[in-house]
């Protein structure tokens, strides 16, 4: 096997630990910084919590999710019967397809419910810093294996496509912060902190746009492109207004259920989970 595949096979929770103490350590600079501008009071802190407590919950339970994560993906290598060889050149061509792949799956978490409904927990907060990049619910990563699927049908590595997943996500932390402006011709090619700020805003110019990981390009190109006209208002259209991390979780889910009890038929209860959030019959 490929020596890079050989590494990351072995060094794959190593890798993940040091993408951890990375963020933490973002995150702990952001806080001295928002500290020192007096940005810090008890609301503030109850929603950096609230964040925090979201994202224990998804490391208590990241063993799992990992074997289902990396087990689909070796699972389904195992019906392919070619191979694409492992090389600096085809795993930039992973890495560019993945980033392509997280958008068109960022898309559709925002316009089918069901999935919109762990989606929903990332934008739930009407903050934004380091601490909302960590407010990502389990369910993540029990259902998104399978949009990645393609590039395992296409015969590139699972574990080069799980690395190139790993980077790409830890490309999207930095994103999360006010503190980095906008950054000129860099944001031409690339999502900036300025860009992300936009798909993370409730106001009605800001909503599902910016979709992009790593290449702000494919925006630019399926026409979701938004840039930055002022500072947004981050959370919600209808906000959760809750810290407690177990109602952050099931907040939508609760609202599914409650659509779902209303349904008339079997029709419109199925609108009610695949039709775009805040979808309605016609009265």
């Amino acid at each position: 096997m490929n020596e890079v595949v050989t590494a990351m096979e072995e060094n794959i929770n190593l890798i993940i630990l040091g993408i951890f103490v990375f963020s933490v350590g973002l995150a702990i600079v952001e806080f001295f910084y928002e500290l020192y501008k007096k940005k810090i009071n008890k609301w503030r802190l109850g929603e950096m919590w609230a964040s925090f407590s979201v994202f224990l919950v998804a490391q208590l339970l990241e063993k799992s999710t990992n074997i289902i994560f990396l087990g689909g993906f070796l699972l389904v290598s195992e019906l392919i019967p070619w191979e694409i060889p492992v090389n600096i050149w085809t795993t930039l061509l992973c890495f560019v397809l993945l980033d392509l792949l997280y958008y068109w799956e960022h898309v559709i978490e925002h316009k089918v419910r069901i999935l919109w409904s762990y989606h929903s927990i990332h934008h739930s907060s009407p903050i934004y810093n380091y601490t909302t990049a960590m407010r990502v619910s389990f369910i993540d990563s029990l259902v998104t294996w399978v949009f990645y699927l393609p590039l395992i049908f296409m015969g590139f590595n699972p574990y080069i496509v799980l690395l190139c997943l790993v980077l790409v996500l830890t490309y999207q932390f930095w994103l999360h912060t006010e503190i980095i402006g906008k950054l000129g011709w860099f944001e031409k090619v690339f999502m900036t902190p300025s860009q992300h700020r936009v798909h993370h805003g409730a106001d009605e110019i800001y909503l599902d746009k910016n979709f992009g990981a790593v290449f702000s390009i494919w925006d630019r190109i399926f026409g979701t492109f938004q840039e930055e006209k002022h500072r947004p208002n981050y959370g919600l259209t209808k906000p959760i207004d809750t810290i407690n991390p177990i109602k952050v979780h099931f907040a939508e889910y609760l609202n599914i259920f409650s659509d779902l009890r209303k349904a008339k038929s079997l029709k419109e209860a199925w609108n009610y989970l695949v039709k775009h959030p805040g979808w309605s019959p016609k009265q």
